[in-house]
């Protein structure tokens, strides 16, 4: 004769099986949750780039220039970009823009790396004025887990090697993410 008891051993097992993977879960979750990106930072700076002429041509009455761009950077930001810029000149003098340049150098002091720079902006032709809006990502070595968004302004006038030279300051958030 079998008799039953409130208390069933395999029951028993069965439970203790289960509420120990859902402890391992919740263990696990956790421990990953750690390797999330860290708190945003900001970053600030100033650039002195140096603006050479590649092309000119005339589209719909608008003036198209590119630019090989070369840029001094200071700030949280410490190295040198260089890349690629196409503006588009309105018949009004107003500016729309878009370019590409690779960073060289390091944040914070820390290690260097690459980083890839995308921005686009408007500008004025008559006074020399930038509004840009940045995103940096893609990066190497020390910069590997590094992603930038942000703004910068900037005027031109400065004296460079190129054609032309500016001046101008970024700030934005940073993000450090595997």
């Amino acid at each position: 004769m079998k008799t039953y008891y409130w208390f069933n051993r395999n029951r028993f097992l069965s439970h203790l099986r289960r509420s120990f993977f859902a402890l391992a879960i919740a263990g696990a979750s956790l421990a990953l949750s750690s390797a999330e990106a860290d708190p945003p930072g900001t970053a600030t700076g100033g650039f002195n780039p140096c603006f050479t002429r590649t092309s000119v041509r005339q589209a719909d009455g608008n003036l198209i220039v590119t630019f090989s761009v070369t840029t001094d950077v200071g700030g949280n930001f410490i190295g040198r970009l260089e890349g690629t810029e196409l503006d588009v000149i309105h018949p009004d003098g107003s500016i729309t823009l878009h370019g590409t340049a690779l960073f060289a150098g390091s944040l914070n002091g820390g290690p260097s790396g690459t980083l890839v720079f995308t921005y686009n902006g408007i500008g004025n032709a008559l006074t020399g004025h930038e509004t840009l809006h940045i995103a940096g990502r893609q990066g190497t070595d020390g910069l590997a887990d590094v992603y930038f968004q942000g703004t910068a302004e900037g005027d031109l006038g400065s004296e460079c090697d190129g054609d032309f030279g500016g001046h101008g300051t970024y700030n934005g958030h940073l993000l450090f993410a595997p």
